[in-house]
């Protein structure tokens, strides 16, 4: 039990030693080396076998707990700004309670519904975290956090064909240990954590873990002066370890998520009058929008006093009696609108009904580990999760009651993985082969108000509640892979690996005014479902070279995958839909072919590592979401080819004892092979088009200097600058907002006695940069200008743009006791 529980020991504390440093590493046990001058060595498992970070044949990225708290990153969310070609944020539409994950502009799922999945991967110790709904984790007692760039199908369980975020916690041990943290700083921030770790006896340990965070939004409401971007979470994790015999390892885990907010700190920067929900309330019809149904409209006004509209909706007042002319209502739509959005400053909104952002989770894991032999170990490792999200947003931030939802979310999943790892050949071969289970069932229930949709029930007969939308998914998925490295020479070593997949899923929808067919002669919204099936083998291949033993270069190629799909919105009537199964068509699983070539070195007796790798990604039938106007408006995938290519560069040098700097550079040119015609028979994406979530350039800097104190402790200094170039926060053009390049440059100045409290003062985003981390654009008008498209294409449907705004300037004291 010792010796295990002191191997994982010497993990942390090489990770310690290192200082948690920005770098390159594949690491799930992290060993350091002899002490040395410069910046030392590390031993890595990625690929299930220890081998030296430098001699690791992957792009990968490690930033250890107590760097990512010297970057003043405290969840995954603002995490992607001092990693190159990695992209983390909110979902457009759904902020920050739905996750929206891409590295080197491959992700996807980009409207957060249950039908679409990433092609990124995020586990908290080897367990997938399969579904985005809350999965800006915060960082609770963590060992590292670790991005894996590239298709990853060989190594883990589900497969991950852009890449793979690790949250990897520290473990239980035979010591007891913990510590205690507070803080207290701008927007009224107050966090609190704790964790404890006991041995029990000679074979159990545990750990307990807990964090509550508060903070105060930034973004002003002028109704009620409340501010939205608030953060109001707990977390809560217990570990218990067992070590009977010292071969067989047994961890358990159980953790609790929960948080309440109230709304994405969102602006509406733009507005139109004359789009199809914006007039529709008025009692006008758009050209090229649907009809205006009166009863719709005058449910919707019905959810307010007519007083919220300065014009009493141009004279009309709380009932529409019939339909008016456009040129008769656009004036007055536009002196409402202009009132409500032109009051404030840039991190104002008026405000309309509070938005509500509520999520519970809970998980739990078990993972066995039995050395077989001296040359074999397997592994199982048990996942499941239990989710409850409730989302309520008044879109447009005024009284008007243009547009809101809510949006209620139950998802359930269970996984289960099995290893064999082992070595043969007198350990030139290392090997590693597994089998892995996934079954998920998520549910989604929607209420929608607009006035196209009313605000009532026609199915349930229930008023003011919002017109209902049901979704309902069940997916399997089972995997067989296997990876072996064999070393040829000295020098030379060759990778070989191989996955097999299969995906299964079960959908059914149903909504309110959709999804018709005839039934004794009435056409009645009835719920439709799909089936389907997907297969898929994923190989790769790659060899390395040590010219030196401190320069290495490897070659690779890769295949990813993402299982198919149907699209989930349906056509009006189903009978006289041009579309299959009344527009729950299927589009069909997604290939890439990763080429990778990297070069590893270090120079200057270790006090100098230079590291680049350069990659090219063809996308075959990449799953891109388009948005088609109607009537009515279609929001689906289809299937197109893609390349992506591009660098990274990272650079880590140790030029005197106690200072070490720090930089990392990326680039991605991101390009549609070919034109996409949209169900409308228009053109709706073109190579011009913007490629999503991918900033052609992205770069962090770093230093971190430490002034020995003596036998009182260290001083350090820690600054962190992380850089994006502009990119297009959603894949279709009609809809897309082009957030601006933006920099954040973040600080920390730490206090560490021996005695074991820790004083620090933290400075985040210290220029006050104004950013945003996403926006959705369905307003129009339609002339409006559409990136890659010539003009008259643009969406017309709700009449306002909506952009996240980022954290502005924020400082925090910080007070740690460590025993």
């Amino acid at each position: 039990m010792r010796r295990g529980f002191r191997s994982i020991a010497v993990s942390s504390a090489s990770l310690l030693a290192l200082g948690g440093i920005l770098a390159p590493a594949a690491a799930q046990e992290v060993a350091q080396a002899p002490e040395q001058t410069g910046l030392g060595d590390i031993v890595v498992t990625a690929q299930r076998y220890e081998q030296r970070l430098q001699d690791a044949p992957i792009s990968i990225v490690a930033v250890g707990g107590e760097q990512l708290a010297s970057m003043g990153v405290d969840s995954l969310n603002g995490f992607d700004t001092f990693v190159p070609n990695v992209t983390i944020g909110g979902t457009s539409g759904q902020g920050n309670s739905v996750a929206n994950f891409a590295i080197r502009g491959i992700g996807g799922a980009p409207s957060g519904s249950l039908t679409q999945e990433s092609a990124v991967g995020v586990y908290i110790d080897d367990v997938l975290y399969a579904r985005p709904n809350g999965a800006l984790l915060d960082l609770l007692d963590i060992e590292r956090i670790e991005v894996l760039r590239g298709p990853q199908g060989t190594l883990f369980g589900r497969n991950t064909a852009g890449g793979a975020i690790r949250y990897v916690t520290k473990k239980p041990s035979d010591q007891i240990e913990g510590n205690v943290r507070a803080v207290i700083g701008s927007y009224d921030r107050r966090d609190f954590s704790g964790v404890l770790n006991l041995p029990l006896g000679d074979i159990f340990a545990a750990r307990v873990s807990f964090s509550s965070n508060d903070r105060d939004g930034y973004v002003k409401r002028i109704v009620d002066g409340n501010r939205l971007g608030s953060i109001n979470s707990q977390t809560g994790r217990l570990q218990l370890r067992a070590r009977p015999t010292d071969r067989l390892d047994i961890n358990f885990s159980v953790d609790t998520i929960r948080s309440k907010d109230n709304g994405s700190a969102t602006i509406v920067p733009n507005w139109s009058a004359s789009d199809i929900f914006t007039a529709g309330l008025y009692g006008a019809q758009v050209p090229g929008g649907p009809p205006v149904n009166v009863a719709l409209v005058n449910q919707m006004r019905a959810l307010m006093p007519a007083s919220v509209s300065r014009s009493n909706y141009c004279g009309q007042g709380t009932t529409l009696a019939a339909p008016v002319a456009l040129s008769s209502v656009l004036g007055c739509i536009q002196s409402d609108m202009d009132y409500y959005h032109n009051q404030g400053g840039k991190k104002t909104v008026y405000g309309g009904v509070p938005d509500v952002s509520k999520f519970d989770s809970t998980g739990l894991s078990l993972s066995l580990s039995y050395e077989l032999s001296d040359t074999v170990t397997l592994n199982s490792i048990s996942g499941y999760r239990n989710s409850d999200q409730y989302i309520f947003q008044d879109w447009d931030r005024t009284p008007l009651p243009f547009m809101q939802q809510v949006d209620e979310n139950k998802i359930e999943y269970f996984t289960q993985e099995l290893q064999a790892i082992g070595t043969a050949f007198d350990k030139r071969l290392k090997w590693q082969a597994g089998v892995f289970y996934y079954w998920d069932d998520a549910t989604n229930y929607r209420r929608r108000f607009d006035p196209t949709a009313g605000a009532n029930s026609a199915s349930e007969g229930t008023i003011g509640l919002g017109a209902i939308e049901n979704k309902f998914i069940t997916t399997k998925s089972i995997a067989a892979y296997s990876q072996g490295t064999f070393e040829i020479t000295d020098r030379l070593s060759a990778t070989v690996g191989i996955r097999w997949t299969q995906d299964k899923k079960d959908f059914s929808t149903f909504r309110d005014g959709r999804g018709r067919v005839l039934v004794n002669g009435v056409l009645t919204p009835t719920q439709q479902s799909r089936k389907g099936k997907w297969s898929n083998f994923s190989p790769k291949v790659s060899i390395d070279y040590k010219w030196t033993p401190d320069i290495m270069t490897y070659a690779s190629v890769a295949q990813g995958f993402k299982g198919g799909g149907f699209n989930d919105t349906l056509q009006t009537t189903c009978s006289t839909s041009p579309l299959p199964f009344c527009g729950l068509s299927e589009y069909q699983e997604e290939n890439l072919l990763t080429y990778e070539i990297g070069f590893r070195s270090e120079f200057f007796n270790h006090r100098l590592r230079f590291n680049t790798t350069f990659f090219q990604t063809n996308y075959k039938d990449q799953q891109i979401q388009l948005i088609d106007m109607g009537p009515p408006p279609l929001q689906y995938i289809v299937n197109g080819d893609s390349t992506v290519k591009g660098v990274e560069v990272e650079l880590m040098a140790a030029p005197v004892d106690g200072l070490v700097l720090r930089g990392g550079f990326g680039y991605v040119d991101a390009k549609y092979d070919d034109a996409m015609i949209g169900l409308s028979g228009k053109t709706a994406l073109t190579p011009q088009t913007p490629y999503f979530r991918s900033p052609k350039y992205s770069y962090t800097l770093g230093a971190n200097y430490s002034y020995d104190l003596g036998d009182f402790g260290d001083l350090s200094f820690d600054l962190n600058y992380g850089y994006k170039s502009k990119q297009a926060s959603f894949p279709n053009p009609t809809n897309m907002s082009i957030l601006p390049s933006y920099g954040i440059l973040n600080g920390r100045i730490e206090l560490k006695a021996d005695a074991g409290w820790t004083l620090a003062v933290v400075g985040t985003n210290l220029t006050n940069e104004y950013y945003f981390t996403n926006g959705f654009n369905p307003g129009g008008p339609t002339t409006k200008a559409t990136p890659g498209l010539p003009g008259g294409t643009h969406d017309f449907l709700m009449g306002f743009e909506i952009l996240d705004v980022g954290r502005p300037r924020e400082f925090a004291v910080e007070l740690k006791y460590k025993f």
